[in-house]
């Protein structure tokens, strides 16, 4: 037996590609970890790996391999995961202890994308390690080969659906974490070159798809997954860990958060990256830091598996993104993309206050939106959601899919409109308005103009709605069927003075002739780009019709890829890094 130190992994500060600062934060990440006492896989790593109060984190991976309050795919790939970072320095009882668990305890799959990523990660290396056993030595009465099999196909066949038509599960700021951890360890750990090397590139793929919508900290754009404390406070999510220790923003590391994520133990996950090998391209660090350009992005991905009430198994899902130095507005094309957590769109802005965005939703539920991506009678889901996710009846929640909800984004404007059916549970619309704006007020023109430092925010709702005072943030709730916002989002950058702001929407024309009959508007915007928009039906930008299929894979000015191609082109100025998943091989030049 023999204990490893920190200099186990600090000899890689040697490569001169690697800025040393994420060295530093790494460590810090680690002096941090290593102090905290709970039962975790990731303060059990990182105390043993600094050799920092071993006798501690023997005893906590003790109770850990017999604590019954954690379990199924996040128990399986965090448990294999600190053990492997960590065996050479455990002794034989504990090897005994952490293999056992992969006999008698119920190593749940889940029922979502993340589960099975985590879970097959989990899975893969633990057969790995225990090679040759029979059926009888494992939890699910299969054998090592089995398992590794079974493994190995699943994991190959979600990293090829990834970079074909891209993830179910995308851009989620609380997701991001199980997609990222699970592949730092298949990186550091898989003993087949190949897989160690798809590992590697999916950890950049998923890194730069972060990094385009990435400010300051902050995981901009629509979401497919989120939770409302993570919504309405997005330097709150576990996507700011991630980004403070690979792309150096925020400056400042979010702790607390960290150490009291709602409805699970510490959001420690970072540690496994700042343990491991990988080391993110220098490429995709500029992607995320460079402003100095605003720019268009869209991307396809695709809707999570539809397994009734639908034509398609996996419809496009289509994003806009637009990227300022001081705000990101994004926006999901609208509609049923993902269940029980999507956020559609908002303006999330820099700040040194929390709460730092705005946005609109339409707060839908049904059974049979439930029955469209899970198994179980609709009579018993909104209930059975309800109860694990909390909010998923509530009026007032701040994360919900609607069929009822469509956008159309040009640059910083954007168009949502609601056409909500007679007779739905939820026959609102809500907004959100933090408390921390600097100037919230409605003008006689019907604009709602904000201000949060440099950033301006003008909203201008299509119906008419009322004012709720709440702790963080002021609601706008308007209750008229047939419904809408226009959103101008500017800043003191692009605009100069509020004031210039606020009168630039003197120039703007919104014509609703139509709204009532069709859901249709024609907005011209503060810079003269005429847009004009039908619910659920033609899109046109001066005139022209806008097809959402040709917003391709990737598209702007840092990452192209066409879907299905299973090639990503990433490029800032002369540099170029490509992913060809289809050989498992990495281009890069300078």
């Amino acid at each position: 037996m023999k204990t490893i130190g920190i200099l186990g992994w600090m000899f890689l500060a040697v490569q001169p590609a690697i800025p040393q600062d994420f060295f530093s934060r790494a460590q810090k990440l680690l002096d941090v970890v290593r102090a905290e006492r709970e039962i975790s896989p990731y303060v059990i790593a990182a105390k043993i790996r600094t050799n920092n109060d071993r006798q501690t984190a023997l005893i906590l991976l003790d109770s850990l391999t017999r604590d019954r309050a954690i379990g199924g795919m996040f128990y399986c790939y965090s448990l294999i995961g600190a053990f492997l970072y960590t065996r050479d320095a455990l002794p034989d009882s504990l090897h005994r202890k952490v293999r056992l668990a992969f006999r008698e305890r119920t190593m749940y799959r889940g029922d979502t994308e993340n589960h099975w990523v985590m879970y097959y990660t989990g899975l893969y290396l633990a057969a790995q390690t225990w090679p040759g056993e029979a059926r009888e030595m494992w939890f699910n009465g299969k054998s090592s080969e089995e398992n590794f099999r079974e493994a190995e196909g699943w994991l190959n066949h979600w990293m090829h659906t990834t970079f074909t038509i891209g993830q179910g599960e995308f851009d989620s700021p609380t997701y991001i974490t199980t997609f990222l951890t699970p592949m730092m360890v298949l990186h550091e750990f898989a003993a087949d070159p190949v897989m160690k090397k798809k590992a590697q590139m999916m950890l950049d793929l998923l890194f730069a798809d972060f990094a385009v919508e990435h400010l300051e900290g902050n995981y901009g754009g629509g979401h497919s997954r989120d939770y409302p404390e993570d919504i309405i406070n997005p330097l709150g999510a576990p996507s700011t860990m991630w980004a403070w220790m690979y792309f150096g923003k925020p400056e400042f590391a979010q702790w607390e958060e960290a150490r009291y994520r709602p409805r699970n133990r510490g959001g420690w996950e970072t540690t496994f990256g700042a343990l491991g090998s990988y080391r993110l391209p220098e490429i995709i660090r500029l992607i995320a830091t460079d402003r100095t350009e605003a720019y268009a992005h869209t991307e396809t991905k695709r809707v999570r598996n539809i397994i009734r009430f639908g034509a398609e198994k996996n419809p496009p899902s289509y994003k806009y993104s637009y990227v300022t130095q001081d705000y990101i507005l994004g926006s999901l094309s609208g509609g049923i993309l993902q269940p029980i957590q999507q956020h559609t769109w908002d303006v999330t802005f820099v700040s040194e206050k929390p709460n730092n965005s705005i946005f609109t939703l339409h707060p839908y539920y049904s059974g049979r939106e439930l029955a469209m991506f899970f198994p179980e009678e609709i009579k018993f889901l909104a209930d059975e959601v309800d109860r694990y996710h909390l909010v998923y009846t509530n009026p007032d929640k701040w994360n919900s899919s609607s069929p009822f909800e469509r956008t159309f984004q040009y640059r910083n404007t954007l168009i949502v409109l609601y056409d909500i059916k007679k007779g739905e549970m939820q026959p609102h619309i809500n907004g959100f308005f933090p408390k921390t704006l600097d100037e919230r007020w409605v003008d006689c023109s019907g604009w709602i103009i904000c201000r949060a430092g440099d950033v301006y925010v003008a909203l201008y709702p299509l119906r008419p709605g009322a004012w709720i005072e709440e702790k963080v943030n002021w609601r706008w709730r308007s209750n008229a069927l047939k419904n809408g916002v226009i959103v101008e989002v500017g800043s003191k950058r692009e605009d100069g003075s509020f004031a210039g702001f606020r009168k630039s929407l003197g120039k703007t024309l919104i014509d609703t002739s139509a709204f009532d009959s069709h859901v249709s508007v024609r907005f011209r915007n503060r810079h003269g780009i005429e847009m004009k928009y039908i619910f659920d039906g033609v899109r046109l930008l001066n005139g022209k019709e806008i097809q959402l299929s040709d917003y391709g894979f990737f598209d702007g000015p840092f990452i192209q890829s066409e879907t299905g191609s299973g090639r990503v082109t990433l490029r800032h100025k002369t540099r170029t890094r490509v992913l060809d998943f289809n050989k498992a091989e990495i281009i890069e030049s300078k």
